[in-house]
């Protein structure tokens, strides 16, 4: 079969093309997500005509000539220089590649993978990181000689499962041993306080463990400004709890994302505390007002998602304690751009 590789852009797509990336967008979730309703194709389309403000993404897709019937497709991530984590980031992207089912084993993946190699190359990347869930994934980026830098869970609790008694233990408990802390919630960060949230934000994202995989956090008010109109033209609520110290100081965070096509299943984000204000049980407490409040606001959930790493030990006793069972695996791998297009080439 001909076909060729070239760069999607989804401002200027036909709605041919469109309907042909989206179309290769439901078979990879119904894939990756057999058990979960897939997305609507106007609310998928959203966030790729609205992308994250934390990076730039470069689409690409593999078609016969003259047609527009996507065989597969990638995304590439990269950090630009406008972007706050430029300078700690700006060696490496991160990379994903699906092919439709009947059309794998063809060598499409590696003609799209070849052309990311030449931009990257291009432009001095000298680390690709990516990971798949999916076996065939894994066997392929082995084959690529990818080097394991951490393997990741995502795990789901029904909320008719949740140990509430605990949740209410860790709440009493907590308000108890920090004692003079506060909590306060909110879906806006409050101007007042949003340089020390994105402050205590960046400090806590770096302290998660992520095995051998490059990469560094940094918030700042206008990524964060930028990533809130972001989620209300998705129609994404993100619900935020933190935590203040006596003396006015904001010592620990967690987050939750409700997505406007996926009204039963509450996504759990980050979770995190300062090192100098750990040991007091202020995680399990924001946890816990978080779960509370979220099933009283939101009386659609059923389910309660959450994903870590395997190396993150103390995170993953916190959620099976809660009741949360595994739902997926997935592994990240990391390459040297100069050795893995010696190995493509060969």
């Amino acid at each position: 079969m001909e076909y060729e590789i070239k760069i999607f852009d989804p401002k200027s797509a036909s709605d041919a093309l469109w309907d042909s990336f989206l179309s290769l967008e439901e078979e990879k979730y119904h894939e990756e997500y057999p058990d979960d309703p897939i997305p609507a194709k106007e609310e998928t389309k959203k966030t790729f005509l609205f992308p994250s403000p934390r990076y730039t993404n470069i689409y690409w897709i593999a078609h016969p000539e003259g047609k527009e019937n996507i065989l597969g497709s990638a995304s590439l991530m990269i950090y630009e220089k406008n972007q706050p984590s430029y300078e700690q980031n700006k060696h490496m992207a991160f990379l994903h590649i699906a092919v439709r089912k009947k059309y794998r084993r063809k060598g499409i993946a590696t003609s799209i993978l070849k052309k990311n190699l030449d931009w990257l190359k291009q432009n001095s990347k000298t680390v690709l990181q990516g990971g798949s869930q999916l076996e065939s994934g894994k066997l392929y980026c082995a084959s690529l000689n990818g080097k394991k830098a951490m393997t990741e869970e995502e795990s789901r609790l029904s909320l008719d499962n949740m140990n509430w008694d605990m949740l209410n233990e860790w709440k009493n408990s907590g308000s108890q041993r920090a004692k003079g802390v506060t909590l306060e919630q909110f879906e806006q960060v409050p101007e007042e306080d949003i340089e020390e949230f994105c402050q205590l934000f960046t400090e806590t994202l770096n302290l998660i463990p992520r095995g051998e995989l490059e990469w560094e956090a940094k918030e700042t008010p206008e990524v964060r400004k930028a990533t809130e109109e972001r989620l209300a033209k998705l129609k994404t609520t993100r619900t935020t709890f933190v935590s203040r110290e006596s003396e006015g100081i904001l010592s620990g965070l967690t987050e939750t994302f409700l997505f406007n096509d996926r009204p039963t299943l509450l996504y759990q984000g980050l979770t995190g505390v300062k090192k100098e204000y750990q040991g007091k049980g202020l995680g399990k407490w924001l946890k816990a007002e978080m779960l509370f409040y979220c099933k009283k606001k939101f009386p659609n959930i059923k389910f309660v998602a959450t994903d870590f790493a395997l190396v993150n030990e103390p995170m993953i006793a916190i959620n099976r304690k809660l009741g949360f069972k595994h739902y997926r695996t997935w592994v990240d791998y990391k390459f040297d751009v100069e050795e893995l297009a010696k190995t493509v080439l060969r």
